[in-house]
């Protein structure tokens, strides 16, 4: 009995120690900042090239998007490889290509927010043309937007210290 409640006792800890909560998240989410638009893009920039290679950035409309990634359908990285000729993954039906699109946007008031919004396309067995998936396609696995919103809490995290918010 002593060993279940320890047990038991070890996973809620955990658990609560895994990521944000319901309520940091939604301030993440809700977060409005005192800052140029381009300051907190250049923010956001840093703290994904943590964990992302940045791709494509449009200073004009204050949003860059991370590189595309290959995932299995746990949520598993699939690597690339190189054969001289230019790079391959091998991936196989049910598995994502995922790039964030991160956008620092001007709200009311003269301050701005920052969006995170993954741009999902999933193989089909059988078929030769992946299938893009919205953020609210019920095929769309979970950890997509879970990517997405630790994304944006980690740019919550270093933004918050360096703006004002509202």
């Amino acid at each position: 009995m002593r060993v279940l409640m320890s047990m038991l006792m070890f996973c809620a800890l955990a658990l609560g120690a895994c990521g944000p909560s319901t309520q940091q998240m939604r301030a993440a989410k809700l977060a409005q900042y005192t800052a140029a638009p381009n300051q907190l893009l250049d923010v956001a920039m840093q703290v994904a090239q943590r964990k992302y290679k940045i791709g494509p950035v449009n200073i004009a409309r204050s949003e860059f998007a991370t590189e595309s990634q290959w995932y299995n359908k746990e949520g598993g990285r699939i690597s690339a490889y190189t054969d001289g000729k230019g790079e391959y993954v091998n991936a196989g039906g049910g598995d994502v290509q995922v790039t964030l699109i991160v956008a620092v946007r001007q709200v009311d008031s003269g301050r701005v927010v920052v969006d995170v919004t993954p741009k999902t396309f999933q193989l089909v067995s059988g078929s030769p043309k992946p299938r893009e998936l919205a953020p609210d396609d019920p095929y769309l696995p979970p950890w997509v937007l879970g990517r997405a919103d630790t994304l944006a809490f980690e740019i919550y995290e270093a933004a918050k210290n360096l703006f004002p918010t509202q």
